[in-house]
């Protein structure tokens, strides 16, 4: 169990208190170590006048800076959360007895604690509070640094401890070990007035540290699979985890729609060789085999162990497509990808889960929304997501090509088609994008007898080019966009209903920047990072203010170039109100107070910078990394936000 004294009756106590300080003194005046001491203690003695430790302490060292203990508690956040719960389960089962529960990081700076208010004061005044170092280099012979020093628990009763600072307390400790590697990760530790010293403290400490540890391995688990989960969603081919069963227990979206996989299915059956039967053998470099679908389409598999320390777990199922799909010729790249869309808005959200699932569905998506608001953001987004991701992404903005070169410039044409046609001819757009994806942004602006060529391809898959007969066999993924009401424009006959019908199969709609003013926050620090070139700009509370207020006909495209602007004009690398064009600063800046329902300027500020951090983490899934990186701050002010705001990260 560990190092622990024995005390029986209170005569015994006082009996043992009286020795300890006189062989303390003894010590203190000629060095020489009492021959009844206890082993680890006479050890840690040793250590500590070796280590010149002032043995008239009676304060405790406080780590130098602030952001240092918020940097330990990043540090050892997992420890953090683990410990908690039995922290408090600890700190309820002695309810009113004077004791402290605290938890210390692997260097003996405590991390965290939980008082008893009957001997908080004491405890404050020799700052025993987390940011303070208990190791004996630092304070001397004490549970904490004992513990840590010689690897195993420990309980320090009265002038056992090093320093006079802490003759009056009892303190028991357990070191706390890396379920895996066995390194110690921390300490927890109980510490009360010496009269209440019990040898069976040392004993619920191991008792409390050995489930803590248990509890740690489950969550381990459960971070190596979120972490393995977000591998998994980064990749483009299907990806899936399954365990001893052979079950699927993690997939990414290309799985669950190229393959039509799911979770808790059985996956051995479907694969050729089964691998269920020699998974227990897969040595690291693992094994291939293939899956077959119905359609024909056939993947090669490979198949990793998954292993969670020394065990196995289970394994990594990674299929590659045997039927490359055509590649084109043209140069055409997507720039964007989901992850480019800065937002926290659940419509938004949700609008770019839906569009996840259409990227896997081949049928023509039409993307609706005011100019401005990102349709072939979102276009190519889908096209980079999807199984044509490897061919080219061809856009045409069909409003603004003339009216009478329109379908030469979709359909291409043969030489001497027209007055002015070259001689050889000319490639459309449709061919251009063969195995990939054409986007057709304003399709509203087609005129009709193009829209009845249109209609005629994506029928039949095939073009014939202006003035040729014959006809092209195109494989094409059609992406339309507009900001027009193409069923008012069907009613008013100016666009074709059976074109209509043909396009309108899956509709994503962008709201417009003023239905989603949460976003505004997040978009304008995002274009702030992504425009300014000269150093880290901020940008004070009333130009945001104004910015949030501002109506943005021109959304998204339009705040874009408003903060262009205001970088140009922002001096000493902050964009303030008046750096902002005339038409979005307006009335003049929102006063700081006055007026009834005007909020006083701080608490304004801190109810700004609570909605801009909580979208941030929904955006990021509570990812702290990812969060600083979005909002342009660094994470210990993330930290420091979500303490101040009492944030629950995990909900």
């Amino acid at each position: 169990m560990g190092d622990a004294l024995v005390v029986k009756r209170f005569d015994e106590f006082h009996q043992l208190d009286r020795k300890l300080l006189q062989a303390w003194e003894q010590f203190m005046c000629g060095g020489f170590l009492p021959d009844q001491h206890r082993p680890v203690i006479a050890s840690s003695w040793e250590r500590c006048a070796s280590l010149q430790v002032d043995p008239l302490k009676y304060l405790a060292d406080l780590i130098p800076q602030e952001d240092l203990l918020l940097e330990k508690k990043e540090q050892n956040y997992l420890l953090l959360s683990t410990a908690k719960p039995y922290i408090e389960e600890l700190f309820r089962y002695f309810c009113d007895e004077p004791f402290a529960i605290v938890l210390s990081d692997p260097e003996g700076v405590l991390i965290d604690g939980r008082y008893n208010r009957r001997v908080f004061g004491k405890l404050e005044r020799q700052r025993f509070l987390p940011g303070s170092n208990w190791s004996e280099q630092s304070a001397g012979t004490n549970a904490v640094g004992t513990a840590l020093a010689e690897g195993q628990p420990v309980q320090v009763f009265s002038a056992e401890h090093f320093c006079q600072g802490w003759h009056n307390w009892v303190c028991s400790a357990s070191p706390i070990r890396d379920p895996y590697t066995r390194q110690i990760i921390g300490v927890l530790d109980m510490t009360g007035e010496k009269e209440l010293v019990q040898a069976h403290d040392l004993y619920l400490i191991t008792s409390q540290v050995y489930k803590l540890e248990q509890a740690l391995v489950s969550h381990l688990r459960e971070q190596n699979l979120l972490s393995l989960q977000a591998l998994l969603d980064a990749m483009h081919d299907p990806f899936i985890l399954f365990d001893n069963d052979g079950r699927v227990i993690r997939l990414n979206d290309p799985a669950k729609f190229l393959l039509r996989m799911e979770l808790g299915k059985p996956l051995f059956p479907a694969l050729d060789p089964p691998v269920h039967p020699v998974l227990g053998e897969l040595s690291q470099k693992g094994m291939e085999t293939t899956y077959r679908q119905e359609n024909g389409v056939q993947w090669r598999v490979r198949i990793l162990p998954y292993r969670f320390g020394t065990r196995m777990m289970g394994g990594i199922a990674v299929f590659h497509r045997l039927t490359a799909a055509r590649q084109s010729q043209a140069t055409a790249l997507t720039r964007y990808r989901f992850d480019h869309l800065v937002t926290g808005d659940p419509n938004m959200l949700q609008l770019i889960e839906l569009a996840k699932k259409s990227a896997f569905y081949e049928k023509t998506i039409l993307i609706t929304g005011e100019t401005g608001t990102g349709k072939e953001v979102l276009a190519q987004s889908i096209h980079a997501y999807g199984p044509r991701r490897n061919g080219p992404f061809v856009a045409v903005n069909c409003g603004a090509i003339p009216k009478d070169l329109i379908a030469s410039e979709l359909f291409g044409y043969e030489g001497g088609a027209f007055t002015g046609a070259k001689s050889e001819g000319k490639q459309g757009k449709f061919v251009a994008a063969d195995g990939g994806t054409i986007f057709l942004d304003e399709i509203g602006e087609l005129p009709l007898d193009v829209q009845a060529y249109l209609l005629r391809v994506l029928e039949e898959r095939v073009v014939v080019p202006v003035g040729g007969t014959r006809a092209i066999p195109v494989d094409v993924r059609v992406i339309a966009a507009t900001h027009r009401n193409l069923k008012e424009m069907v009613r008013m006959g100016k666009f074709r209903e059976d074109l209509y019908y043909r396009i309108h199969v899956i509709t994503l709609t962008i709201p417009p920047l003023r239905e989603r003013r949460g976003d505004i926050p997040l978009l304008v620090r995002h274009f702030i990072k992504q425009s300014s070139g000269m150093g880290e700009t901020c940008i004070d509370e009333e130009a945001m203010q104004a910015l949030s207020a501002y109506p943005w006909p021109g959304n998204i495209r339009q705040l874009k170039n408003t903060i262009e602007q205001a970088l140009f004009h922002a001096d000493h690398g902050q964009i303030r109100w008046c750096d902002l064009p005339a038409e979005v600063r307006g009335r003049g800046p929102i006063p700081a107070s006055g007026g009834k329902r005007a909020l006083p300027r701080r608490r304004r500020s801190t109810a700004l910078d609570r909605l801009t951090l909580e979208e941030a983490l929904r955006r990021t899934r509570g990812n702290i990394s990812e969060t600083a990186r979005l909002l342009s701050v660094s994470r210990m002010t993330i930290y420091r936000k979500i303490e101040e705001f009492r944030i629950d990260i995990e909900n």
